[in-house]
């Protein structure tokens, strides 16, 4: 199924397209009439046309602004459609690029020799590839179908008023301007699938994800695509950093968690194992701060993020989602495994001087533990409540402690975030 939101942006981009090339083809078509007219006016080039042979030159000339005044006035419908619905459908660009080898072909019967009707193929191929390059390849084919219907119709409409001789001819031409087309359209389309590659990397790397690198081995011709591609590549761990990782204390911020926590919970339902989170709170942080200094409290956040990844093990997600609350997913981990956990890091900061405080105060934690199935994508989001609940219990009952959440456990209401501020006016 489609992603909604690539098929807005595809609609939009569509629009966009159609409201800056709209102007150039109201401009191009005033110019171009303008000029046949004055080439026409000076005999330079001849008046041998199937209109001026059923019209006359004057009346031909006047049906050739007519046609030309009709394709402006629809051109002119289309953009202020697209600008109306900031979105262009399928059916709106086909409309309008219908009409554009439609007037090429009218233009060419009315004011062309019909032994060089190939230059309305010479324009037409300068449609097809502009197809290719901002609609895709349905669209082109589309084009390419439209321009067929009408270099085939002005051609035998010359044939049956006797003007080409060999209209067979006139056919491989166009065979020969299909076949070309088609190939450097497919070139395009080439570039166009990779450039969608890229823009899905892209896409994915604003949400955080960068799993995924740019084959450039799928590349059979590299060229400036693929540099940009491996220039991703390259840029890429770079990229994870900034975006998924907090600064201050080294672990992951609150969008590395949600990122790194459904990655984690879909191989947990695969798998069919437990799934645990860690709540963590710095008792008393804000005497650092009221006593030391932010600056000093800035560096206890360093070494506490440290403290905490190097207790940690190997497979868990350790972030920081805000001041000094930090969180653990601990994967395939059971209660029992959680609680070693949380005892392990309750040790290590009951050993530790801290540096930043030159030792002159103890630093310790408070911890709200919660275990539970991997059986549905949002079990993070459950669990974080519970651990929430359990370290309210855990600053309530003395601080420098972990609680299990048990079932029925209601430390406060579930809607509410950790609370932070009324855990530090505890006692």
């Amino acid at each position: 199924m489609t992603d909604p939101s690539f098929s807005d942006r595809d609609a939009a981009a569509r629009a966009e397209v159609l409201l800056w090339q709209g102007a150039y083809r109201m401009g191009i078509a005033i110019a171009l009439t303008g000029g046949a007219l004055l080439l026409r006016a000076l005999q330079v080039v001849s008046s041998e046309s199937i209109g001026a042979k059923r019209f006359g030159v004057e009346d031909a000339n006047v049906l050739f602004v007519a046609a030309t005044a009709t394709y402006i006035a629809l051109t002119a419908l289309v953009r202020w459609r697209a600008h109306a619905q900031r979105e262009a459908s399928h059916v709106l660009v086909r409309t309008q690029l219908a009409a554009d080898a439609v007037v090429v072909h009218v233009g060419a019967l009315i004011l062309t020799t019909p032994s060089h009707y190939d230059r309305a193929l010479i324009i037409s191929m300068f449609l097809v590839q502009f197809s290719q390059l901002y609609f895709g390849w349905r669209t082109t084919l589309f084009m390419l179908g439209s321009v067929a219907a009408s270099y085939t119709t002005i051609v035998m409409v010359a044939a049956r008023n006797g003007m080409l001789s060999e209209p067979t001819e006139a056919l491989w031409t166009f065979c020969l301007f299909a076949t070309g087309s088609l190939a450097y359209a497919w070139m395009l389309g080439h570039q166009g699938v990779r450039m969608k590659r890229l823009t899905h990397l892209f896409d994915r790397a604003r949400e955080g994800d960068f799993d995924q690198l740019y084959e450039d081995g799928r590349d059979k011709f590299p060229d400036y695509i693929t540099q940009i591609g491996r220039a991703y590549n390259e840029l890429r761990g770079h990229l994870e950093t900034i975006i998924l990782t907090d600064p201050l204390s080294g672990c992951f911020n609150r969008r590395g968690f949600k990122q790194l926590a459904a990655r984690e919970v879909s191989r947990g339902i695969r798998a069919k194992w437990r799934v645990a989170v860690l709540a963590l709170d710095v008792d008393h942080f804000k005497r650092i701060n009221d006593e030391f200094g932010h600056l000093t409290g800035d560096e206890a956040i360093k070494e506490i993020g440290a403290l905490i990844r190097e207790t940690a093990r190997a497979g868990d997600v350790v972030a920081r989602l805000g001041g000094e609350e930090f969180s653990i997913l601990a994967p395939d981990t059971d209660e029992v495994g959680a609680m070693h956990l949380s005892d392990r890091i309750l040790a290590a900061f009951r050993s530790r001087a801290f540096a930043s405080v030159r030792g002159q105060m103890p630093i310790s934690i408070s911890i709200g533990v919660a275990s539970d199935e991997a059986a549905v994508d949002d079990v993070v989001r459950v669990l974080t409540a519970r651990a929430d609940e359990a370290l309210y219990v855990a600053k309530r009952n003395g601080r420098d402690q972990s609680v299990l959440w048990q079932t029925g456990m209601r430390a406060f209401d579930t809607g509410s975030s950790r609370l932070s501020r009324e855990m530090e006016r505890l006692p």
